[in-house]
């Protein structure tokens, strides 16, 4: 890469309460794989952030912005600014964690007002103690379609961890982590 050449760069906003957790463990290893390849990465851990639940305000569309002040437009700036994207979340009852959910149905005046996620490549990530891998990555599925206007490639990657702090002792998990971060950079370098 010459020195003028714009470096690629991956956001990953993490819907963990724990910052210790499984899932935050998982995210960090695919993000230094993907410094270790050349592409600047952020890590979005959003319980750092003040995202408040969306209030279904029926005029959503014809306003200016959200009336809500929190750290959603800082957020939403990053995350549609970026050339990849993750969305990582552990299995909660079956689904994304509610600080995912909540940054999720934030997006409707992104959506209401047309303006779509636009990375060259998306990865999701979900760690299940037990059950409930599918039934979160068909809901991450749902958002990017909902938030996307044209076809981008979806890498994934699940796992299980019974524990806190099992993770980093799965060896397989970790080689997932490294593969992920592999076909991401591939999805970049190529221009997809």
């Amino acid at each position: 890469m010459t020195t003028d050449q714009k470096r690629s760069r991956v956001v990953a906003v993490v819907g963990s309460p724990r910052p210790d957790g499984n899932t935050v463990t998982v995210v960090k290893t695919v993000l230094q794989e993907l410094e270790g390849r050349q592409i600047d990465t952020e890590l979005l851990f959003l319980p750092d952030y003040r995202v408040y639940p969306c209030e279904g305000h029926d005029t959503c569309g014809s306003l200016r912005s959200c009336p809500l002040e929190d750290d959603m437009p800082l957020l939403l700036e990053k995350v549609y600014g970026a050339d990849g994207a993750i969305f990582a979340s552990p299995v909660y009852y079956e689904n994304v964690t509610a600080q995912l959910k909540a940054f999720m149905d934030r997006t409707v005046w992104q959506y209401n007002h047309e303006r779509w996620l636009e990375p060259r490549v998306i990865g999701l990530v979900a760690v299940a103690y037990e059950t409930g891998l599918d039934d979160t990555i068909a809901a991450l599925r749902r958002f990017i379609g909902l938030s996307t206007q044209r076809e981008i490639p979806v890498e994934v990657l699940t796992g299980l961890a019974y524990e806190l702090g099992d993770a980093a002792g799965n060896a397989d998990l970790m080689a997932a982590a490294r593969d992920l971060a592999g076909r991401l950079a591939g999805h970049l370098s190529s221009g997809d």
